[in-house]
């Protein structure tokens, strides 16, 4: 058995990390300090923003953004209904309420003409909105700016899939006020458990910082320190930041491996009734997804018997028991029944996928 091709996705880790990390346990310093920093700086330059800061998870940028750019208890927030669960979370923790939007079958990002649709519905309409960038692809961010400018709608985005990726030549994670990253062990790199949040806006920035800081943006020593808001603990250690760090300069050659084994995939499956969905361009994959019009259950089944990894699509996230609501997001549900993605690791190659295949 192949056991690259058996497993769906896990994190490639080389050892380069491992003379940082000795000089991080030497210094007697393990806190967030100047791996971090340097991981911030880098960030920042990779999605052309001014300013960075890690968080200790994807969640925590998310709760982080939103507090930031002002998401109040009782507030309504725009966001897609496709997505993994941490997205609407991140909304319900701070106490506000999410209303949910169709998606865009060939992006499965938000649509912006169901969105223009559900506030032209509505007598008040919410002042912020989450975008999803599933899996490197984007909404067409030109129509989502035109209605947020319209009807004075803040937007963040949730980047945690899309790192490396671009829409109109622009890298995604430049996209809206705020921007937030995660680095969990599927992601393009991984710091264990990490995420980022990024802006433009050097008061975003200083109110970004102070919620990491338990308060306050400027880090004291913890004994007599000033606090002037409410903030938590979301620093994210050097040792964390060395690990990604370690990772950074592979971007790209981990996306373009995703890419042409896509490609591979498409060429062998594509008399099963499969369709792999075209990314816009400049776009990249972290996953290779695919969605199945009929019989997913045996196709997966096949998948299983051959040993192939594989991870099917996310539940709509307004029918988590968590977030029910009766709403019916006709793209969402489609997607969400027919969707998979076929294995995706970075040690995978098209010529594994070939011989796979061969005797098939």
């Amino acid at each position: 058995m192949n056991k690259i091709l058996s497993k769906w996705f896990y994190p490639k880790i080389n050892n380069k990390f491992l003379d940082d990390i000795k000089k991080i346990i030497d210094s007697n310093f393990v806190n967030e300090g100047p791996f971090s920093k340097k991981f911030e700086k880098k960030l920042a330059l990779k999605c052309k923003r001014k300013y960075c800061a890690v968080t200790s998870s994807g969640s925590t940028a998310l709760v982080t953004a939103l507090l930031a750019i002002g998401v109040k208890k009782n507030d309504e927030v725009f966001i897609p209904g496709f997505s993994f669960i941490a997205t609407a979370n991140a909304i319900k923790i701070i106490g506000a309420k999410p209303v949910w939007i169709d998606i865009d079958v060939n992006t499965m990002c938000i649509s912006h003409e169901d969105l223009l649709k559900k506030i032209n519905r509505r007598k008040k309409i919410p002042k912020f909105l989450v975008t999803v960038e599933v899996n490197g692809y984007a909404p067409d961010y030109k129509k989502i700016i035109s209605i947020c400018n319209k009807f004075k709608i803040k937007f963040i985005t949730d980047s945690a899939e899309s790192l490396g990726s671009r829409y109109n030549k622009k890298p995604l994670g430049s996209y809206g006020s705020i921007s937030a990253l995660s680095f969990s062990p599927n992601k393009i790199i991984t710091t264990g458990q990490g995420g980022a949040v990024l802006t433009d806006d050097k008061k975003l920035y200083k109110d970004i910082l102070a919620i990491k800081y338990q308060g306050n943006h400027i880090r004291g020593d913890g004994g007599a320190d000033t606090f002037y808001r409410m903030g938590l603990n979301f620093k994210l250690s050097d040792i964390n930041c060395a690990l990604g760090l370690s990772q950074i300069n592979s971007i790209d050659k981990r996306l373009n491996n995703t890419q042409n084994n896509s490609k591979a995939f498409e060429k062998i499956l594509r008399n099963k009734d499969i369709f792999f969905p075209k990314i816009h361009k400049g776009g990249k994959k972290l996953w290779i997804d695919c969605l199945i019009s009929k019989k997913r259950l045996n196709f997966l089944n096949f998948l299983k018997k051959n040993n192939i990894g594989f991870r099917e699509f996310w539940l709509p996230m307004n029918k988590q028991k968590s977030m029910f609501t009766n709403i019916y997001l006709k793209n969402v549900e489609r997607v969400s029944k027919q969707g998979f993605w076929l294995v995706s690791n970075f040690d995978l190659s098209k010529e594994m996928i070939f011989e796979k295949f061969k005797s098939k």
